[in-house]
């Protein structure tokens, strides 16, 4: 499927409830494409409030305000999500959410990628190169004065990006019930990323429910691939 993007992308989106606390966000501004994949703080309805929350910040800071780092963006997004919980110190709600956002521009042919516990993959020429996210959260936390990080990524016709929330690779399964765990989604996203991208998301999908077999899915599971 395409999302309406000059670039070619799945989304592979299985909530565990009716509504999920994993949310996809993505808009075009001054020739930058900007996508962001959150995992909000619970899942179901409460899930679901926190990815209305951060998909209207993101609107406000992106489209309203014009700011188009990635790093910024985050440290704006964790300033207004901790506004609006009233988290000050010690006090209010431990709510928040881990993200991954990029900033491509369709001109330098470059990405900005910057991540709040939620790491970034990039294929190329059949190698796996991981972005590291910092490990903090959108949220109140104990370094919320520290700025994120920003990678200035180089991108070549052909790479391909996934960006996930944790569901996948912590869904208990298998012949011995344990995790799928991030090093197997690696190797399986190498497998498969020479597919066109929406085999892709079939692959991904047929791969996620044969590991959870009877098993109850656990989280939102939420992957997003873009091929660039």
């Amino acid at each position: 499927q395409t999302c309406a993007l000059p670039i070619w992308c799945f989304i592979l989106y299985l909530p565990k409830d009716i509504v999920s606390g994993d949310f996809y966000w993505f808009t075009k501004i001054d020739g930058k494409l900007i996508i962001a994949v959150g995992d909000c703080t619970g899942h179901g309805v409460p899930g679901a409030l926190m990815s209305m929350l951060g998909i209207s910040f993101l609107e406000e800071i992106v489209n309203r305000r014009e700011i188009l780092e990635s790093d910024k963006i985050l440290s704006e997004l964790r300033n207004e999500i901790q506004r609006a919980l009233h988290q000050t110190g010690g006090e209010g709600t431990k709510d928040g959410m881990d993200i991954s956002l990029c900033v491509i521009d369709e001109k330098t042919k470059t990405l900005q990628y910057s991540g709040a516990y939620n790491d970034l993959y990039l294929i190329r020429n059949n190698e796996l190169i991981e972005y590291r996210a910092d490990h903090m959260p959108i949220g109140i936390y104990e370094r919320s004065d520290e700025n994120f990080t920003r990678h200035d990524i180089e991108t070549l016709p052909g790479d391909i990006v996934y960006m996930f929330s944790d569901g996948f690779a912590d869904q208990f399964g298998g012949p011995n019930g344990k995790k799928y765990k991030y090093a197997t989604l690696k190797a399986f996203l190498i497998k498969i990323h020479n597919l066109p991208v929406s085999k892709q998301e079939k692959e991904l999908e047929s791969e996620f429910y044969s590991w959870k077999g009877p098993n109850a899915q656990l989280d939102d599971v939420l992957v997003l691939g873009l091929r660039l």
